[in-house]
């Protein structure tokens, strides 16, 4: 009945009259490659979430945010932002790329930290999902896609300021069941040249109470565990306009982050985890624009200490700390009119871009050891339109990694402007190297007990070629119908799969004639599926007005016999999205809902299920007088009171009530 409703309701958002989506769509730039341009020149399917967006919807995080776009596949170990993988169109969570203002984020432990964004929800000024593939312009990971967080000062760096002083602030004050209590302000000051900006955000609760299974079985003194957290974090941003062409942009900050773990990795009924994650950050940008010629380096450096106990009566806590430093230089090139016009005379626009980026990682850890790799690439970007409609981005790659060979890494999007109906498609390489995990996990464990994984320092990257094409239809400037069809193929896919020790020959602490888990490039996959989204914006009364977002993705997962990565796998085949927005006088009413279909998993000896189906919905009211600068809102989350779970054993947030009030001044 559930999913009846949903496509109905898709069905009605296709037929009705609204807002201003075909502006949306000539207007916003984005970065599809490291070329800015709008969304319908890109070629690719891109969705943006605005900060109109971000203060509207019923969320608390980024991952919330993104559950609400289609072709994303979220798997939750706990709400409130705590900690969640991110697929897109199929792809394992270690095969999207996260940037926060054209830096990486992607933690070179696991990729279980990438969505741990060390800044406010209040800071974000735009979230960028780029469907498909992105490894030409922005390196290795970037297989499913690429999710872009852009700051507001990141944003307005290179708009001139006026004489006048200028301030900002923003407060967003919640606090709700189980001793919930969240700030986030962020602060914003400008004058002539120079801006400046901070923000700050804490989060945290006692958390919901379950029974605990290992009570049960005699093997814990506990009769219940929390799902507790406490997290925060802060940052500092400055931007100064000098010499007329240059511009110099740099953030820096910190985040802490402390919660239960309790079978976020393992299915043990030994299982007691907590962690705590401290990182500390800063990133920066340089850029000189004068003419046709823009030159940009982007630097970055994060340092994280994660802190894992997985029970103190069993063992001490494994100790990781990871550096991160990131390199990127670039030149952009764009021809003027007397060339283009020698050219091609139905030429708009060329820009031509060459660039190079250098990437280093280290771990020092007390049970995978102490490493660091190198890995550096060369790319070149090519974008032109013509005045008659088509929009042609070309882009090659030569990309290093620290086991193989050099890989070639070539791109090509196209888009067809032709008036109501845009017409896209693009074709993709793609590699993802293995993580610090993959590679060294329990390598300095003595005598690793049998049954346990054991890392592969000499794991090959996994490669995929992508191919998508796809419609943007706006029979009306108010209304958009999006179908897409996408298919990726892949190789040299990394899981563990149980292994004699006679037949590893890079490790030397296993037990002779025991079996191990052992990381291996092992699958190879074929991911098939479509994604269709529609928009409405309908005008109710002349104070009223309704926005309707649904979406819906289908995928099919296919391997080489039955070495499936079970991360791979580890996606719905089908999913329904729905985004209702109203808002009439001083009154705002906002759900966002979400109905999954996929494999059901249990494990009977932690009471764990993931439900073949599940349908979740959000729901946030805000009265917002004073011309919207003041909100006092509540908040539901999972209205329903749907009990799921997303990953073996982590419970998701039942019914959830919390209220609060924001100010904007």
């Amino acid at each position: 009945m559930r999913i009846l409703i949903i496509v109905g309701l898709l069905y009605f958002s296709t037929a009705s009259t609204f807002g201003q989506i075909k502006a949306e769509l000539d207007s916003i730039d984005v970065t599809a490659s490291r070329i800015t341009t709008t969304i319908s020149e890109s070629g690719k399917n891109v969705s943006v979430i605005t900060q109109t967006d971000i203060q509207e919807m019923p969320v608390q995080s980024v991952d919330d945010l993104l559950r609400s776009l289609p072709g994303v596949n979220i798997n939750g170990r706990a709400g409130f932002g705590v900690q969640a993988d991110v697929g897109v169109r199929g792809s394992t969570f270690s095969q999207v790329m996260f940037l926060l203002d054209n830096t990486p984020l992607n933690d070179p432990l696991t990729a279980h930290f990438n969505t741990n964004i060390p800044v406010a929800l209040s800071e974000i000024a735009q979230i960028e999902l780029i469907r498909g593939p992105a490894s030409t312009s922005y390196g290795a990971d970037a297989v499913g896609g690429v999710i872009h967080i852009k700051t507001k000062t990141y944003m307005r760096k290179e708009i001139e300021a006026a004489e006048k002083l200028q301030t900002r602030t923003n407060f967003d004050i919640s606090a709700g069941e189980n001793a919930l209590r969240i700030i986030d302000a962020s602060a914003w000051i400008a004058k002539k040249n120079i801006r400046f900006s901070t923000s700050f955000r804490s989060a945290d609760s006692d958390g919901e109470q379950f029974r605990n299974p290992g009570f049960d079985k005699g093997v814990s003194s506990n009769e219940n565990y929390n799902s507790y957290f406490d997290m925060m974090n802060l940052s500092a941003a400055l931007s100064i306009n000098f010499a007329d062409n240059w511009n110099w942009y740099v953030r820096s900050g910190l985040e802490n982050r402390d919660f239960n773990a309790r079978y976020f990795y393992t299915r043990s009924i030994y299982d007691e985890s907590v962690e705590s994650i401290d990182s500390r950050w800063a990133l920066s940008t340089l850029t000189f624009d004068k003419g046709n010629h823009r030159s940009e380096v982007n630097a970055s450096y994060r340092q994280v200490e994660d802190v894992f106990d997985f029970n103190t009566a069993i063992a001490s806590a494994n100790v990781h700390e990871t550096d991160l430093v990131f390199l990127n230089a670039s030149h952009q090139y764009e021809l003027d009119n007397d060339q283009l016009s020698s050219i091609s005379g139905s030429l708009n626009f060329m820009r031509l871009m060459l660039g190079g980026q250098v990437l280093n990682k280290q771990i020092v850890s007390t049970d995978r050891g102490d490493h660091k790799n190198n890995s550096w690439g060369l790319y070149g970007i090519h974008t032109m339109k013509y005045d008659f409609g088509l929009s042609v981005t070309s882009s090659l790659r030569l990309q290093s990694n620290p086991v193989s060979d050099l890989s070639f890494l070539p791109q090509v999007s196209a888009a067809y402007d032709a008036g109501p109906v845009v017409v896209r498609t693009s074709i993709g390489r793609a590699i993802r190297e293995g993580d610090f995990t993959e590679r060294y996990i329990s390598s300095e464990i003595p005598n690793l007990t049998p049954g346990r994984n054991i890392g592969n320092p000499d794991l090959l990257p996994e490669e995929s070629t992508t191919f998508d094409v796809g419609l943007d239809i706006t029979p009306t400037n108010n209304l958009l119908i999006s179908p897409t069809f996408f298919y990726r193929s892949s190789s040299n896919l990394i899981d563990y799969t149980l292994t004699n020790s006679s037949a590893i020959t890079n490790a030397d602490n296993l037990v002779a004639g025991e079996n191990y888990f052992y990381a291996s490039n092992i699958s190879e996959s074929d991911v098939m599926g479509l994604e269709f989204i529609s928009a409405l914006s309908s005008k109710l009364t002349s104070k009223s007005n309704l926005r309707t977002e649904a979406g819906y993705t289908y995928i099919k997962t296919e391997s080489d016999g039955n070495s499936i990565s079970r991360y791979i796998a580890n996606h719905p085949s089908h999913q329904l999205s729905l985004k209702l927005a109203l808002n009439t006088g001083d009154i705002s009413i906002q759900t966002l809902s979400k109905y999954n279909v996929r494999s059901e998993q249990s494990e009977a000896l932690i009471n764990a299920e993931v439900p073949e189906e599940y349908f979740v919905t959000d729901l946030k009211v805000a009265y917002k007088p004073l011309g919207g600068r003041v909100q006092l809102y509540t908040q539901v989350i999972n209205l329903t009171d749907t009990q799921y779970q997303e990953i073996l054993g982590a419970p998701l947030p039942g019914r959830w009530i919390l209220g609060g009030i924001k100010y904007s001044l």
